[in-house]
């Protein structure tokens, strides 16, 4: 059994999300001016308050690791590092006050406290999914890039500075803009031409957006079909079902 799947366990992760959200609500009362500068003895001291309590959780959980060295480097191990060290620095070099801000990671590791499992699931999926079709999305970024530099050049030389298209980059910002059906509205052509290609820039814009959507759909498809390579803790099996939550095999919880 997992200490996750415990009473205390539950307890400690209701705990420990609460804190997170107190300390992040601390940290955006400290960005408004007239919050910070008539509480700015409370808001300093909770924040001194949070970060001890969860420089006291990150010691004791790489003590309690098994392999202390590969949490500590893991995703959720750094994101729980740049919870801490900010207030740290910023006490050691009160210089450097802006590095307060990478406190707000610390609302990331609601995620890993979150016990759903069938969302847990979901998140694996995505990421085995994305990471799947990295190659594809890769070759569509790349093709996309392309295309707002070719159409951000053309609507420079169509529109000119005179229609606001003042730079290249300024036009490749359109570009994006309009391809990503965004539509801010600052700079917008006024020619004819012009306006055709915004158009077609629009009509692309949704085609790449279809064929992103087929992309992901069909590796979802595929990943679905799969096995789940994870090997159970208990017999060492690895042939189950890509949602499975025990093995099928002796029952161990994967």
């Amino acid at each position: 059994m997992y200490l996750q799947d415990t009473l205390a366990g539950k307890i400690f992760n209701v705990l420990l999300i609460t804190c997170i959200v107190l300390s992040v609500l601390v940290v955006l009362a400290y960005s408004i001016p007239s919050v910070a500068a008539e509480y700015w003895y409370a808001v300093n001291y909770l924040e001194f308050f949070f970060t001890v309590l969860f420089t006291i959780e990150y010691v004791l959980r790489v003590w309690c690791s098994p392999f202390p060295k590969k949490y500590i480097f893991s995703s959720y191990g750094v994101i729980d590092f740049l919870s801490i060290a900010p207030t740290w620095v910023t006490i050691i070099f009160p210089l450097l006050p802006s590095l307060a801000l990478l406190r707000l990671f610390r609302v990331l590791r609601i995620l890993r406290l979150v016990k759903l499992l069938q969302h847990l699931n979901d998140t694996h999926l995505m990421v085995q999914v994305l990471r799947n079709s990295k190659r594809r999305i890769a070759v569509l970024a790349m093709w996309i890039m392309v295309l707002v530099v070719i159409f951000g050049t053309l609507m420079y030389v169509i529109e000119g500075q005179e229609h606001g298209f003042t730079s290249i980059p300024t036009s490749i910002y359109w570009a994006i803009v309009t391809l990503t059906t965004v539509g801010y509205g600052d700079v917008v052509p006024e020619t004819v031409l012009g306006k055709a290609v915004a158009a077609l820039i629009m009509l692309l814009g949704y085609s790449i957006i279809v064929v992103l959507a087929g992309v992901i759909s069909q590796e979802f498809a595929d990943v679905k079909k799969q096995v789940n390579k994870i090997a159970c803790s208990g017999c060492g099996m690895t042939d189950h079902a890509y949602d499975a939550q025990y093995c099928k095999h002796c029952g161990t919880r994967l």
